[in-house]
């Protein structure tokens, strides 16, 4: 197939996407039910923050929303390759509505000692059920769209991922609690994944892939487990997919973290007008997704991987050499944290797209889940490493050093192309 009919392919691809009603109905989904969890999310922080003012109990809730995806990811897959992934869908959605409902009423009715305690465990639970939830989702995708749209269908997946942390962190939260505070949030909380539930009610069944009763024993779970673990090892492209997409979770969690010192100790400016300076991000991976699933068959996953590395690893070379953000510094600095986002953007899209082509459908669950777990576990340590190094030789320094490891990764990626 030529250029000019892989793009031709590509340009009725999006359309197509967007016309699937059965993908509409799961993007739907995702995110009336992702705007309710980072409502609650966002609603946990504000009375963390009023209760106890304490960077220590903060992150004792943010550890609670992470330790989930290391305990029930990998366990996450088995169930969702064995049973029903619509079914398990409905089930989540069912059961965070309660654990939102117990939320509201530990607010309404706890002191402090007890609502703190229930915080912990709303996110964790959140979190737990989410595993579940993102790898149906995520092996459904290529049921609903085909293989051929897969690429058009999880860039338009990751809009409406992004738009849900937008309305449930920055709209919903910040108006509920100004009008009738943290129980307000947990009870449209419970009506938005009563909505999420209802529409994914309506989405088609696939056949069953185990048949009823089958790998009951432990002994059978691990095996499966196995199973997962041992196809990505098997595949030379799932493997890089799976450390390229682990990789960019740690940077992406590394950056967070040194992102405030970097504002305020080396640009100067107040950390509250930080949030400013994501703009350009959020618009380089929103044009990145466009690119991607727009005109993904210009070009191969892989290139398209190394271009985003490229991108990634140029903006954050050109990071340290940032000192302010007065006069033509402004649209540099625009420019750069722009880069990052669009090549996060073309990294993030085709890898995930080779998660779900590549493995059988029986496996899709599986393999999506190991990643995650890969990604969660890899992600736990940015926090104190990241801070650590930074303190030690400067932040400047350190994001130079990811910098360099970041253009290595694309060296690399680059050489298993021509390889």
């Amino acid at each position: 197939m030529s250029k000019v009919d892989m793009t031709v392919l590509a340009k009725k691809e999006y359309p197509s996407v967007l016309r699937n009603k059965h993908f509409r109905r799961l993007c739907a989904a995702q995110f009336i039910s992702l705007v309710a969890t980072y409502a609650i999310y966002f609603a946990s922080m504000a009375l963390v923050e009023e209760i106890t003012h304490s960077s220590a109990q903060m992150g004792l809730m943010i550890f609670s929303s992470t330790l989930p995806g290391l305990l029930f990811g990998l366990l996450a897959g088995v169930v969702v390759d064995r049973y029903e992934r619509v079914k398990v869908m409905m089930g989540a959605n069912i059961m965070r509505a309660l654990v939102a409902l117990a939320f509201t009423a530990a607010v309404y009715f706890f002191p402090h000692i007890y609502l703190l305690l229930t915080i912990y465990l709303t996110n964790f639970c959140l979190s737990a059920l989410a595993q579940f939830v993102i790898s149906a989702e995520g092996a459904t995708i290529p049921y609903l769209v085909g293989e051929k749209r897969l690429m058009a269908a999880n860039s338009v997946f990751n809009v409406s991922s992004l738009a849900s942390q937008g309305a449930g962190l920055i709209v919903l939260a910040p108006l509920l609690l100004k009008l009738s505070g943290a129980e307000a949030v947990g009870l449209v909380g419970v009506i938005l994944y009563l909505a999420a539930f209802i529409v994914v009610i309506r989405l088609p069944r696939e056949n069953k892939v185990r048949k009823p009763g089958q790998g009951r024993r432990l002994a059978e779970i691990w095996v499966e487990l196995k199973e997962g673990w041992r196809f990505i090892s098997s595949d030379r492209l799932v493997t890089l997919a799976t450390l390229q997409l682990t990789f960019t979770s740690m940077l992406t969690l590394m950056l967070s973290t040194l992102a405030p010192g970097f504002v305020d100790r080396v640009l100067g400016i107040e950390i509250a007008d930080a949030v400013y300076m994501a703009v350009p991000v959020g618009v380089g991976f929103g044009l990145g997704i466009a690119l991607v699933g727009r005109r993904g068959e210009l070009l191969s996953k892989e290139k398209w991987i190394s271009l985003g590395f490229i991108m990634l690893g140029l903006g954050l070379i050109a990071l340290p050499f940032l000192t302010s953000v007065s006069g033509p510094f402004l649209f540099i600095m625009a420019m750069v944290v722009f880069a990052i986002g669009l090549g996060l953007a073309l990294i993030t899209i085709p890898a995930k797209t080779i998660l779900q082509e590549r493995p059988p459908a029986g496996m899709r669950g599986r393999v999506i889940s190991t990643q995650l777990v890969l990604g969660n576990a890899a992600s736990t340590l940015p926090m104190p490493l990241g801070g650590g190094l930074a303190d030690l030789i400067g932040i400047r320094k350190t994001i130079f050093i990811l910098a360099c490891i970041t253009l290595g990764a694309a060296a690399a990626s680059i050489r298993q192309i021509r390889g």
